[in-house]
């Protein structure tokens, strides 16, 4: 009889923005069980918030301050009717991001003149490094000498836990970087701004913008990118994983 198999083979090098902001702000041991689990992908469904931020993306993007579409959302992920007990607990744990959201309403910068739900954006080759780009807000404005700007926001939350100001630090240069390579490569006719390149904390309500130094960091990410390129092939899988 085969056996089941456990975990999924990513061959090629690359993770998202919101792990390697997570890598670039990790201990060495941290990041191997980083480097391992994007690699070797499992296949046992894990909880993902992907409701809850849409929901609020959808919300923050239509520029409405009455909240009971958002109300009326997490009352039908509250209403147990959602399959099996796997399914329900992914709806309470949307339900309770949605409700942290209201409670703590964190703000965007005053100068953001459009916000728009962001669709999944292209990939960008950092040496040989896949990285995938998902943002959930892209965030636009045109500056007094009236010049385009524009910039992106990343939901990031972990229930009773603060974003560490590092993590949020690599996120915006991530994000700036990005915006910053698709316009040299011609794919895009806007410039990025680092006060617009947000991590949003939506446990604490802190928004992030990209730091001062975010070119420096992008330059210290794609050097740690062709590092992980060099050693991906060298990842040994989890103990017991079929793939």
């Amino acid at each position: 009889m085969t056996e089941q198999k456990t975990h999924d083979l990513r061959k090629q090098p690359g993770m998202s923005a919101n792990r390697l902001a997570d890598y670039m702000a990790a201990s060495e041991q941290a990041r191997r069980s980083i480097l391992r689990s994007c690699k070797y992908r499992p296949r046992a469904r894990l909880i993902q918030h992907d409701n809850a931020k849409e929901s609020i993306a959808y919300w923050l993007s239509s520029g409405t301050e009455d909240d009971h579409s958002l109300r009326t959302r997490m009352d039908i992920l509250r209403s147990g009717l959602n399959g099996s007990d796997f399914e329900n607990d992914l709806a309470e744990h949307n339900a309770d991001y949605i409700e942290r959201f209201l409670a703590i309403r964190p703000g965007l910068p005053g100068h953001v003149q459009e916000v728009t739900k962001a669709e999944r954006m292209l990939g960008l080759d950092l040496e040989g490094f896949h990285l995938t780009f998902s943002p959930s807000l892209v965030l636009k404005r045109v500056n007094r000498r009236n010049v385009p700007k524009m910039g992106v926001a990343f939901f990031r939350y972990a229930k009773n836990k603060p974003l560490g100001e590092d993590v949020a630090c690599w996120q915006g240069a991530i994000s700036f970087g990005y915006l910053d390579a698709k316009l040299k490569q011609g794919l895009s006719e806007t410039d990025p701004e680092k006060e617009m390149c947000l991590a949003i904390d939506m446990w604490s309500g802190r928004c992030h913008p990209a730091p001062g130094n975010a070119v420096y960091r992008f330059n210290e990410i794609r050097a740690a990118c062709a590092g992980i390129v060099q050693r991906w092939d060298h990842i040994p899988p989890p103990e017991g994983a079929i793939f």
